[in-house]
């Protein structure tokens, strides 16, 4: 069943490791870091485009691409708001990017246009800069992954639900799982990194949709982390960086 349209650092010294029928969870301490800092790669070129009147995105290629061989492509899905046009740049230079630059994937921020990235014309939107992206660049369709964060991670959720067949993993950050969740069946393989110290999207309701899932069969990587609240963006850059070895795997299987 589809799933409908809504409206609607890390310190190396791990609290807890638990092995839970199909899911891992990890709790770690959050501390910022600086973007970069686990890679000698140059920093990639980012651009601000236009795909069509109102299409906005900010795209980061890496300084290693020619586009002789293929490469990874990453869409990452911005937090609430709605300010200065180029919106999108704010999660990909100051999470996204950072985190994940040693894959030397492309990775897209698109702003998002609807009320939320739930809102059918956000979807159309997007999906329409992903096909634009895939066809202007050498993109390997076996390495292709869906990361947001807050609004975004709630966009995650329902882009890797609504359309599997384009994404090969998701990351969800701080993002509340849909109501629909019990009645699709989930095929993308899925890493999910929330605060216990998350007062605006409890982690409570995130809890209970991974252990469903589980129940399912279904395999999420967990990691729970702490001493950083919603609105540290920049704090999540280290517990992003660690899920570089599971999106790795996941895209060889």
């Amino acid at each position: 069943m589809k799933p409908p349209i809504h409206k609607a650092f890390l310190v190396l010294s791990i609290g807890r490791v638990l092995l839970q029928s199909a899911a891992t969870i990890m709790t770690v301490a959050c501390v910022s870091t600086g973007p970069g800092d686990s890679t000698d790669l140059q920093h990639p070129t980012i651009q601000q485009e236009e795909l069509e009147p109102g299409r906005l995105y900010t795209i980061a290629i890496p300084a290693s691409y020619t586009g002789e061989n293929s490469v990874p492509l990453v869409l990452a899905l911005h937090y609430g708001g709605h300010g200065a046009p180029f919106f999108g740049y704010g999660v990909l230079a100051g999470l996204v990017e950072p985190a994940l630059r040693e894959l030397e994937a492309i990775i897209v921020a698109p702003d998002c246009t609807g009320a939320d990235w739930t809102d059918p014309q956000s979807e159309e939107d997007v999906i329409a800069v992903l096909e634009h992206v895939v066809s202007s660049f050498n993109i390997d369709p076996q390495k292709t992954l869906v990361a947001g964060y807050s609004m975004g991670g709630i966009g995650t959720w329902h882009l890797a639900g609504r359309h599997p067949d384009r994404f090969r993993a998701a990351i969800v950050i701080a993002g509340l799982p849909p109501d629909w969740l019990a009645d699709v069946e989930w095929t993308v393989p899925l890493y999910v990194i929330h605060s216990e110290n998350d007062a605006v999207l409890p982690i409570e309701t995130t809890e209970a949709a991974i252990e469903q899932l589980n129940n399912r069969g279904v395999a999420v990587e967990f990691v729970v982390t702490q001493g950083s609240n919603h609105y540290d963006t920049g704090q999540f850059i280290g517990p992003l960086r660690t899920a570089v070895p599971w999106i790795e795997n996941v895209w060889q299987q």
